[in-house]
């Protein structure tokens, strides 16, 4: 039996270990591991050496680690660390913003009262607030939070379910008349994170878009062919800061080359703020406030 064939795919890793498919490769960019071989398709492929450390990994970051401390170190220290016994999770002052309040729930794992408060948020400052001012606060403290080890992996999932199911709820109540341009959501393979994209949904919906969301994680030559089949004016991508500047360059070059000059493609989110040279038809939305004036101009250029 060859080497390869004792190996495991990520998938299986992530069943395995309990760590997202997206962290792995942020932490395969970030850390250098886990550094998988691949095969002759080029899909990474993970030792069982690997999947030993990244489930102590794991449970190290879930009593409170940093994953840049961990990375570098041994099996063996790996474990001597986790016989140290837990780290408290650190006291937050009684004046909390957004994001403080997202993070204390959390870490008080009190699903109920979260769900309460994001409803309550909701019903005081209304959608458009709502979404520009509270989640986009929340969203960045959780984000870097789990970054910094100070969040379990399934801490941020709760997070985003808990703000999606919001979202979605409030969508379900709108119903205005669709009108241009038709807008196609969506993201690009290995962007999973779904609740930029819904935030940005709710928003295109308060401007009347007709939208046309396809979910997340679509090959790049399924976008181009659904964007012409549909006949769309605008593509609309989100990128979370876990996907990478270098691969949201990328993506978005070959994703342009793939449709006609009327296709606009518009992206926002933390993976984005930093690009250079981007193709013509690629604008790059700083903040969801934008994007209502953004809308505006395109209607205006069209009459």
């Amino acid at each position: 039996m060859t080497e390869q064939a004792l190996c495991l795919p990520i998938g299986a890793v992530e069943r395995e270990t309990r760590v997202s498919k997206e962290l792995l490769r942020m932490w395969e960019r970030r850390y250098g591991f886990p550094a998988p071989q691949r095969d002759e398709a080029g899909d990474r492929l993970y030792t069982h050496d690997d999947v030993d450390k990244l489930k102590l990994i794991r449970l190290l970051i879930d009593r409170g680690f940093r994953p840049g401390r961990l990375m570098g170190m041994s099996v063996s220290a790996l474990r001597e660390l986790q016989s140290g016994g837990s780290r408290p999770v650190p006291a937050l002052p009684e004046a909390r913003g957004p994001g403080e309040e997202a993070l204390y729930l959390l870490q008080r794992r009190d699903a109920e009262a979260l769900r309460r408060w994001f409803s309550q948020m909701l019903t005081e400052q209304g959608l458009r607030r709502f979404i520009t001012q509270t989640l986009r606060q929340t969203n960045e403290a959780v984000g870097q939070a789990w970054q910094r080890g100070q969040l379990a992996i399934h801490e941020e999932h709760l997070y985003a379910e808990l703000a999606h199911a919001t979202l979605r709820q409030a969508v379900h109540q709108l119903y205005p008349l669709a009108q241009p341009p038709r807008i196609m959501l969506t993201t690009v393979p290995d962007e999973a994170h779904r609740l930029g994209l819904l935030m940005v949904e709710v928003m295109l919906r308060l401007e009347q878009c007709d939208l046309l969301s396809f979910g997340t994680e679509m090959p790049l030559a399924d976008i181009a062919e659904a964007a012409i089949a549909h006949k769309v004016d605008i593509i609309a991508l989100s990128f979370s800061g876990a996907y990478g500047t270098a691969n949201a360059q990328h993506m978005l070059q070959g994703l342009a080359s793939q449709l006609p000059a009327r296709v606009q493609i518009w992206v926002g989110g933390a993976g984005v703020q930093g690009l250079q040279t981007l193709p013509d038809s690629v604008r790059v939305i700083q903040d969801l406030n934008l994007l209502g004036p953004a809308i505006a101009d395109w209607r205006a250029s069209r009459r």
